[in-house]
């Protein structure tokens, strides 16, 4: 599956069917010196061990990067990250960091 913010809509929408709640916005960042883009934000709630967030960037280049914030994964969270790729099931989504030079990367998942 490729990678895009048609299917970053589509995994939100898995995990709210999995009983995440979901709010979502969108805003622009000004182009200053680098490309401007907008960044679509869908905030990911689900009980009080689970709240992440994922996010969209789309640069006026027509290119896009994904970003997931684990604000709380029951006793882990992170700062946001960018993410190489995730892919949802009924069951789960597997989530994936970017892999290093040699190939290795980290991929959790989560159950629905």
């Amino acid at each position: 599956m490729e990678m895009s913010h048609e299917y970053m809509r589509e995994t939100v929408r898995a995990m709210q069917v999995g009983g995440f709640e979901l709010t979502s916005s969108g805003s622009s960042s000004p182009t200053g010196n680098g490309p401007g883009f907008e960044v679509s934000r869908y905030e990911l709630v689900r009980g009080d061990a689970e709240d992440l967030v994922l996010e969209c960037l789309e640069y006026s280049d027509g290119s896009e990067t994904y970003w997931l914030e684990l604000r709380k994964l029951h006793t882990i969270s992170s700062f946001s990250f960018q993410l190489d790729s995730w892919k949802h099931r009924e069951s789960q989504v597997e989530f994936r960091y970017y892999p290093r030079d040699d190939g290795v990367g980290l991929t959790f998942v989560l159950a629905l």
